[in-house]
């Protein structure tokens, strides 16, 4: 286990080394900004648990939302729509990292703490099945409220309600966001200084930036990642599990076959009707 403290330049203290105790009570604090994050020996092993993270976020609602022809609550979907988000993300941070855009890169580590923020803000609304109807038919995020019934959930009452739970969560995500808009660090990040001095770097890559320089930021994406298999974890265990969904779906087909056989019966009737006349 690593135990360090955030620090370095500014591109890269966005995924400062994030390690030591984790708090299991959740209704305390989940996560400080020390994280419980083992070491790894190079950046490959860093990428394959990034990959592993993202495959269980993937697989996580097989449990929940079966069996196959199961109804989905609109909700649901929204939930489903994070799982596609995180696993799109990681594929894209792999690829970003490998190529060394370390500017693309970043910014998938504030896309990935936005798509846990707003599966979280779930949590915060007063009516869970409204809000993802709402959200389902195209409303946009900041229009739902919190249970006071005024407060919007725009992004800076989600990071900073979702701190409460991962400490680390807010300066992360105004960091990363620099990366995201047209900010003073797009260029700050590509100095590179040699002997005769610092030249800016122009090209989207940065080819001659060494593994070790994307540790930290690897690091930073996996954490966001599991962040988000936590709240999704959460959140499925709210759901209707999958003995209920079968009973449902066993209903369902009894009442549809029911529908059948009555309107197969009554075509008979008209059609000896008809003979008859």
């Amino acid at each position: 286990m690593r135990n360090e403290r955030p620090g370095g330049h500014r591109a890269f203290r966005i995924a400062a080394d994030f390690s030591g105790e984790m708090q299991e009570d959740i209704e305390l604090m989940r996560e400080t900004k020390e994280i419980q994050l083992d070491d790894l020996n190079n950046l490959a092993d860093r990428l394959a648990r990034v990959r592993e993270m993202a495959l269980e976020i993937e697989r996580l609602p097989d449990g929940t939302y079966a069996p196959l022809g199961s109804h989905l609550a609109p909700v649901e979907w929204f939930s489903l729509a994070a799982v596609a988000k995180s696993t799109s993300n990681a594929h894209a941070f792999e690829l970003m990292v490998q190529t060394r855009n370390t500017i693309a890169a970043s910014a998938l580590i504030r896309m990935q703490i936005e798509a846990a923020m707003r599966l979280f803000g779930l949590t915060l609304v007063s009516d869970v099945e409204e809000a993802g109807a709402l959200l389902m038919k195209g409303v946009k995020y900041s229009a739902l409220r919190m249970r006071d019934s005024r407060t919007r959930l725009v992004d800076r009452i989600l990071h900073e309600e979702l701190s409460k739970l991962y400490a680390w969560v807010s300066e992360t995500y105004e960091d990363t966001s620099a990366f995201v808009h047209l900010d003073r660090v797009n260029i700050n990040s590509k100095i590179t200084y040699l002997e005769k001095g610092g030249f800016f770097n122009l090209a989207g890559i940065d080819a001659t930036r060494p593994d070790e320089d994307y540790h930290h930021l690897v690091d930073t994406f996996f954490i966001s990642l599991r962040m988000t298999r936590d709240l999704l974890r959460d959140f499925l265990m709210t759901r209707p599990q999958p003995e209920r969904r079968q009973a449902e779906l066993e209903m369902l087909r009894n009442r549809r076959y029911r529908e059948l056989e009555l309107s197969d019966s009554k075509t008979a009737a008209n059609s000896v009707g008809e003979h008859d006349s």
